[in-house]
């Protein structure tokens, strides 16, 4: 199986860990035409109680001491800035060079490895590059439970 499909569904099973166990939803469109890989709801929220997202998954990263520096297609990139009523963010789940440990399990645990962050592009500047916007992932921004509160408290 193709390296970046496998890395692809261990970040899925990530973000499906975090919504459910945050007692929220994932819904996945049946085709991808506008970058939007899923949308997280709280079913308990009023009015608008969605966030779409695009999920991408890399083991070759640069960080800062306040960041994570990612090379998104600017067509993904150039989706993910537009305002609209339902906020958009960038998922980004960072995994080891070493695919052997991308996953780990034994009788007590099963362990996926490393950490997702998430970062919100809405009202950034369009990018008339040609291929890649390089963006800023705040190391800040974890995405688990409290980072979910985070992200609705701040996006709706």
């Amino acid at each position: 199986m193709a390296p970046n499909f496998i890395q692809e569904q261990l970040s899925l099973a990530y973000v499906r860990a975090v919504v459910f166990r945050s007692g929220l939803r994932l819904s996945r469109p049946d085709v991808d035409d506008h970058g939007i890989d899923g949308t997280i709801v709280d079913p308990d929220r009023r009015g608008v109680n969605r966030v779409d997202f695009q999920l991408k998954s890399t083991a070759s990263y640069g960080t800062t001491d306040t960041a994570v520096g990612y090379d998104l297609r600017v067509q993904n990139y150039n989706q993910l800035i537009i305002e609209d009523d339902v906020p958009r963010i960038l998922i980004l789940f960072i995994m080891p060079e070493d695919d052997g440990q991308w996953l780990l399990q034994d009788e007590e645990e099963l362990c996926l490895r490393k950490c997702a962050y998430w970062v919100s592009l809405m009202g950034m500047l369009r990018s008339l590059n040609s291929s890649t916007q390089r963006v800023s992932v705040p190391l800040a921004n974890i995405f688990d439970q409290n980072g979910l509160r985070r992200i609705f408290d701040q996006l709706i």
